[in-house]
């Protein structure tokens, strides 16, 4: 809200007995206003405090979304992983990656990989596709006509023949068409088919895809003579409908009354209509959660794969049609299918066989991704473990540097002055400014509104006792490892002494590790809805990073605790994106001083119509006072000597 330099928008027609009403009236509201100005400079300091609040908030924020969120895990500082680091490495990464946790141990050790763990897996037997077929008619005499042929992508026109039906002939149609399709193409990549009738053309010898067509050049068609139709190909195409592929496949598709495919794939019925393309369905299986697996079409083999994504022996593909043939058409069930059983992977570790069902697995630490066998005459891997004492200190370091930054910043809200010189800046003192002069004269307005602050007072002092209480059950403190203070006056700022925190790190890092950040067995989370007990164990028992962490909650937590409260700060100032942006403390003072500054003007427009009622009053009296003197100045004036 602004202040305002008139109250009403009456228009009056002031000064016709000369008395400048207007000018008496502003005078006379200046010292009126001076209560409703001051209203809003307090409501402004307010806000300029709520928005000072949000900044700290925001910082808090940015410490704990750097350091304390999961999400990122190359500076997640309250991870085991992040104090004990170990690091671990193989003499070739062809056949496995390895990583380390802190669990993992120190040394060498001998990995040989006998086999990788596959998935259940079901083959189409036979290509799925129907080749292409026509039924000839009697009359073969083709002779001036011609059909389009393409072979994976190269197309020619072939001229056509008059044809016999007739094996013995010399015009025997399947060995003169095939003649004419070799000298095209080259000998061995197409076969051409004649039986009762029936003339086939399909590929071989490394050739793919046929499809025929009518002549480009305007040439009179042979295709309906020969029973085939534009477009007919040996592959069926995945763009194409359930519908369109139906006579397309060796096995034609049915489709139940509902003209629908229904199939179940470990458990999850999965429904297709004959409006659906081949690979809209395909794309379906493979999102289809429940199912698990991958479905896949190979245009060189003309065969469907169909695999499980979990790996290891056992029952992990169980596929049935339900109503209809879909799975059946593509191979996959029944007579048509080859089934290839998961097997689990099989892995040497020091001459120790282990058996898993997947080729990712922790043991002792340390996590195997398998990606190929050796082979039999192999020895194997050497994997080497170590303790990365430098990556450790460089991550205790840069979470130490990034939480100084942000004692030095809450500390300097906690010490900055307000200068009462600045106070905020009323309307019509704005008016009478340069902008880069209100914009300085507000930068120093804002200075020291946290000055002294309850709420940040005691958010300081809990993460500075945080850091120097000892942790229940940890025979280490933070004075051990090389971390500290240089003086009171730092205001909880840290210290790092590198070479011993490097050396408590070599020597002890398990205990360096609980130290920092281990987590109370009996209360391994932060709650917003813990108990008094509970929460004081976690403190205790708690490592100083999760410490500092819970700290940051307590204060900017967006959840909600057993009295149905969020952060501190949060319901103090609120946050962008959360209900507490409008409702706050903060938002409660400035909706009062709101009403306030509302019940003041209603009074100040009241009192200004009564001050123009009564000097309107005045001015008649006036102007009634100045026709008498001037009625009487003419009186006196007709009276005079002739």
């Amino acid at each position: 809200m602004n202040s305002i330099s008139g109250f009403t928008s009456t228009l009056r027609l002031t000064g016709l007995s000369g008395f400048d009403t207007e000018t008496i009236v502003q005078e006379l509201m200046k010292a009126e206003r001076i209560p409703l100005d001051s209203l809003y400079q307090k409501r402004t300091l307010i806000e300029w405090k709520r928005d000072a609040y949000r900044e700290v908030i925001n910082k808090l924020r940015g410490l704990k979304s750097t350091f304390f969120d999961i999400v990122n895990r190359s500076s997640y500082i309250l991870s085991a992983n992040a104090v004990k680091v170990m690091t671990a490495r193989t003499s070739s990464n062809k056949y496995l990656d390895v990583s380390a946790g802190s669990g993992a141990q120190a040394g060498s050790y001998q990995v040989k990989v006998l086999q990788l763990a596959t998935g259940d897996t079901a083959i189409s037997r036979a290509p799925v596709s129907r080749a292409i077929t026509g039924t000839v008619s009697e009359d073969l005499n083709l002779a001036g006509k011609s059909i389009l042929v393409d072979l994976d992508g190269v197309s020619r026109e072939i001229a056509l023949e008059d044809y016999s039906t007739d094996e013995s002939s010399d015009n025997f149609i399947a060995a003169r068409l095939q003649a004419s399709l070799d000298e095209a193409f080259g000998a061995g990549k197409l076969v051409v088919g004649f039986e009762s009738g029936q003339l086939t053309i399909g590929t071989t010898g490394g050739a793919t895809r046929v499809t025929v067509g009518n002549p480009a050049s305007g040439a009179e068609s042979g295709l309906e003579a020969l029973g085939l139709v534009p477009g007919d190909s040996n592959r069926i195409r995945l763009n194409d409908t359930l519908e369109k592929l139906q006579d397309r496949l060796n096995l034609p598709l049915e489709f139940n009354e509902n003209g629908e495919v229904q199939f179940s794939i470990n458990g999850k019925l999965i429904a297709a209509k004959m409006s659906d393309t081949l690979s809209q369905v395909l794309d379906r299986i493979n999102n289809t959660r429940e199912a698990n697996v991958t479905i896949r079409y190979d245009e060189l083999s003309d065969k469907f794969t169909i695999t499980s994504k979990e790996l290891g022996q056992g029952s992990n593909l169980v596929m049935e049609d339900i109503g209809a043939n879909f799975l059946a058409a593509l191979g996959l069930t029944g007579e048509g299918v080859q089934r290839i059983e998961g097997q689990d992977a099989r892995i040497l570790i020091n001459s120790q066989e282990l058996v898993r069902s997947s080729n990712q697995f922790t043991v002792n630490g340390v996590t195997y991704n398998l990606k190929a066998a050796h082979s039999a005459d192999s020895e194997g891997e050497e994997v080497t473990i170590e303790l990365d004492v430098d990556k450790a200190y460089e991550n205790i370091k840069a979470f130490i540097d990034k939480y100084n930054e942000l004692i030095d910043y809450l500390n300097g809200k906690l010490n900055e002055k307000y200068d009462r010189n600045f106070p905020p800046l009323t309307e019509a003192q704005k008016r009478e400014m340069k902008d880069s002069d209100i914009e300085n004269w507000e930068k120093k307005a804002k200075t020291g509104l946290l000055r002294n602050d309850d709420i940040i007072y005691r958010m300081v002092n809990a993460m500075r006792t945080a850091m120097y209480e000892p942790v229940e059950g940890v025979s280490l403190t933070m004075k051990d490892i090389g971390i500290g203070t240089t003086s009171y006056l730092d205001g909880g700022k840290l210290t790092v002494d590198e070479a011993n925190l490097k050396e408590a790190l070599r020597n002890n890092p398990d205990e360096v590790a609980k130290l920092l950040n281990g987590v109370d067995p009996d209360n391994p989370t932060y709650s917003r809805t813990a108990t008094t007990e509970q929460r004081r164990s976690r403190y205790t028992k708690s490592g100083v990073f999760q410490r500092i962490a819970d700290i940051l909650e307590d204060n900017i937590s967006v959840y909600r605790n057993a009295e149905g409260k969020k952060g501190i700060l949060l319901e103090k100032a609120g946050i962008d994106g959360d209900s507490t942006f409008s409702d706050n403390l903060l938002n409660d003072e400035l909706e009062n001083y709101d009403k306030r500054i509302s019940a003041l003007t209603e009074r100040l427009i009241r009192k200004e119509e009564n001050y123009y009622r009564q000097f309107t009053v005045l001015e008649r009296y006036l102007n009634m006072m100045n026709m008498q003197s001037a009625w009487l100045a003419m009186q006196f004036g007709q009276g005079g000597p002739a």
